[in-house]
């Protein structure tokens, strides 16, 4: 009985893991937008967070990033800026798991500190690149990160997780 139980558990995590990975590479896919793409994508690395705990989403949040290089979605001018944007994933859900039980304020942190690493690694290590890509990994950053926390405050109400 436990054995079947600890399958079950296993079967329904290795899904939501999936659901989500799905979802992001569609949205990178489907929307080519920076505002439409990067909410959905900071909501779901909220989101897996409470779904399926930090190790899976530290795994998430390397995901999205490595899909658009690999796939040409990315431009290649700013491939030296992926591992920067893949910490800031991380720095999001890491700050999230830590501070979940005051879930506004997870999220205002957490969006506050991923922006904060983003722009000024940009402006500071990157400054190099062309305007348009110091410009996304600017204010855009904040914006979804905050819209993202918005969307998936929504859907851990719907899924009870909060």
């Amino acid at each position: 009985m436990e054995t079947a139980i600890k399958i079950k558990s296993i079967t329904i995590a290795l899904a939501q893991f999936l659901g989500i990975i799905s979802i992001i590479i569609l949205a990178q896919v489907v929307f080519k937008n920076q505002f439409i793409t990067g909410t959905i994508i900071n909501a779901l690395l909220i989101c897996s967070v409470f779904f399926l705990g930090l190790r899976q989403s530290i795994g998430i949040a390397i995901i999205p990033s490595l899909f658009s290089v690999f796939t040409g979605l990315m431009a290649p001018v700013i491939l030296p800026f992926v591992p920067f944007i893949i910490l800031g994933n991380i720095i999001l859900v890491v700050t999230i798991n830590y501070l979940k039980n005051s879930y506004f304020l997870a999220g205002a942190i957490g969006a506050i500190l991923k922006f904060s690493f983003l722009f000024l690694t940009s402006a500071y290590l990157f400054s190099f690149l062309p305007e348009p890509i110091l410009y996304a990994m600017s204010y855009p950053q904040l914006i979804t990160a905050f819209l993202g926390v918005g969307v998936s405050f929504i859907i851990l109400k719907i899924a009870k997780k909060i």
